[in-house]
């Protein structure tokens, strides 16, 4: 961002109200028809310093509430101490202390050392220009409210308008420009919808969309209960096993054929769905040693072009890594986990690195916007944490070094260790460069024993409890819920009460074990609840999400569970709305993370 400008620009903003305060209910992102309202903080300032250092200029403007703003390479700390929250979007000179950072700095992340530290390294005014383009750091667009008089508050505060101008400058021509808050207003409100209008297939287009997604599960790696079918009559448990069963090449071949078809991802198009995930094993890739069969990346490429035609973004997922990182039929050989013996994580970053030279290629890039590094990792036994977060970042370098997209993601599963556990090796890995690693964590409630002792309102509970580790983690890194389900296991009574378990002996009642057939209306809406609260939960915290999957049995198909009104069409509808307090459904979103349009 102005690149050729030699010397520090400094610009005043004078607020015409007192400083604000937080109030105490405030979320990072409130529902966007609601305006915050701020008190004045003992000592606190009645004017806010903004300023720029020579890498760019800042542009703000002003109501207080969610200013969208432009700003280069700024880090901002509010009062660490007594550890003040700052509304997004607003400049702030730090607590009520008046001192800061010295830099022209967005507010609006609260990091795991309970400081506000924001870094944006984006160039988003291009040099030479003569007018700052303008990005909402929140996402959310509150221009449509008045800015230049005052509006009804409660508690006592008053609106605060624009006093001071702000100044443009060219590379070529410094000049200050007066810019009204209105016509400000404007500019932004057009640039946040050009923005969020985007589409994900634009090669020239740096930001990748909110993904709303759906896993193609059971397609290139097959699971037994998913492909129950394929595995009939035969002793086999996994890929590993099915592959040295007779015929097993031509079965394959059949079943890559007819699993998935265009059909399939064109009636994906009116739900709302955006994104694929598309899990894959590295035996597509190299076989050498293994019973395992080729083939499989043709009908990735097939996906890819069939997304390109429906305006989908995808991810390819390496779904099974050499030696199993988990035991599981997911990752193609079940009961063995040898991931991290021997040469087997050398092995994986090399068909990794096939992967990215492939699908990093140019060519792809409107389409294919993350490749994930492995599915679950075990994060004990076998599999020491510890070297799977060094594996991570030198396949993250090496994955890098290889793709020509500069704005392709590179993804890494939280190996159930809690995403936001993963954040220092996310800023390990980022530094102070482009967000182009991401964390994508696995959501369900059915696979311990405490989740099925839950009955169906705890266990919205515990989804709307999902929130905080998203949120602190994607104000970090780009992060992603790569799998979540419809799945709980519990029964409704005839009262419409729940309980946990998996049969029960009332009269009428019905549980989610019973066939998906014969779910009646209550269960269809007990079902329909549990979903709605974890959209929402994933629409507010996090930067997309992808449910398991698109076929599978019962519940467990994506088709299947539009067809019976357990998953909203489209996706974004809601029968059951803010279940979850603390959260906001967004009314556009079109970018990464919480603190901008674009990373």
């Amino acid at each position: 961002m102005l690149t050729s400008l030699s010397t520090a620009l400094v610009a005043i903003v004078l607020l015409g109200g007192p400083a604000f305060a937080q109030r105490p209910d405030w979320t990072d992102r409130p529902d966007w028809t609601q305006r915050p309202h701020f008190t004045r903080s003992s000592g606190a300032p009645d004017s806010v310093t903004v300023t720029s250092t020579s890498a760019g200029s800042v542009v703000s403007t002003a109501p207080v509430f969610s200013t969208p703003v432009t700003n280069t390479s700024a880090a901002v700390y509010s009062n660490s101490t007594t550890r003040t929250r700052v509304p997004s979007g607003i400049f702030f000179t730090g607590g009520s202390t008046g001192t800061g950072s010295g830099a022209a700095q967005p507010t609006g992340y609260w990091n795991v050392t309970r400081t506000y530290n924001h870094t944006r390294s984006s160039a988003v005014v291009p040099s030479g220009s003569t007018s700052a383009s303008f990005i909402s750091l929140n996402t959310t667009q509150y221009i449509s409210h008045s800015t230049n008089t005052p509006s009804s508050r409660t508690q006592g505060s008053v609106a605060s308008t624009l006093r001071t101008l702000t100044t443009s400058y060219s590379s070529k021509n410094a000049s200050s420009t007066a810019i009204s808050t209105s016509s400000l207003a404007t500019s932004a409100t057009r640039s946040v919808a050009a923005a969020s209008s985007t589409s994900a297939t634009s090669t020239a287009d740096p930001k990748i969309p909110f993904l709303r997604g759906v896993n193609l599960g059971g397609w290139l790696v097959l699971e037994e209960w998913m492909n129950a079918d394929l595995f009939e009559d035969t002793l086999a448990v996994d890929e590993y096993s099915f592959s040295s069963t007779s015929n097993a090449s031509e079965a394959l071949a059949e079943h890559w054929a007819t699993f998935i078809t265009q059909d399939d991802i064109a009636s994906l198009a009116d739900t709302g769905i955006n994104a694929l995930r598309i899990p894959i094993g590295f035996w597509a890739y190299d076989n050498v040693n293994t019973p395992y069969h080729q083939g499989q990346d043709a009908y990735l490429e097939k996906a890819i072009g069939w997304a390109k035609q429906y305006n989908m973004s995808v991810w390819v997922d390496c779904h099974g890594s050499p030696g199993s990182q988990n035991g599981y039929s997911s990752s193609g050989r079940v009961g063995f986990v040898n991931w991290q013996q021997g040469t087997n994580l050398n092995r994986s970053t090399s068909v990794l690195e096939t992967i990215a030279a492939k699908y990093g290629a140019e060519e792809y890039a409107g389409v294919v916007v993350g490749i994930e590094l492995t599915n679950e990792p075990m994060a004990g036994g076998a599999n020491d944490l510890g070297v799977t977060r060094q594996w991570t970042q030198d396949a993250y370098a090496a994955v890098k070094a290889k793709v020509a997209n500069p704005n392709l993601q590179i993804i890494m599963q939280d190996a159930y260790a809690g995403v936001d556990s993963w954040i220092p090796t996310a800023e390990a890995i980022i530094g102070q460069g482009s967000k182009t690693f991401a964390m994508d964590t696995h959501l369900y409630q059915l696979y311990t024993p405490a989740d099925n002792d839950l009955d169906q309102s705890q266990h919205i509970t515990k989804a709307c409890g999902w929130s905080t580790a998203l949120s602190t983690s994607n104000a970090v890194v780009p992060t992603y819920v790569g799998e979540w389900s419809t799945t709980t296991n519990i029964c409704v009574n005839p009262d419409n009460s729940t309980t946990s378990g998996f049969s029960c002996t009332i009269t009428g009642c019905q549980c989610q074990a019973d066939s998906f057939s014969t779910w009646n209306d209550a269960m269809i809406a007990q079902v329909r609840k549990y979903v709605e609260a974890q959209l929402d939960v994933f629409e507010a915290s996090s930067s997309g999400y992808f449910a398991w999957s698109l076929k599978g049995p019962g519940a467990w198909g994506f088709q299947n569970a539009i067809e019976g009104g357990i998953i909203p069409n489209p996706l974004t509808d809601r029968k059951f709305a803010k279940q979850c307090t603390r959260t906001t459904r967004r009314a556009v979103r079109g970018s990464l993370g919480v603190a901008g349009e674009a990373w």
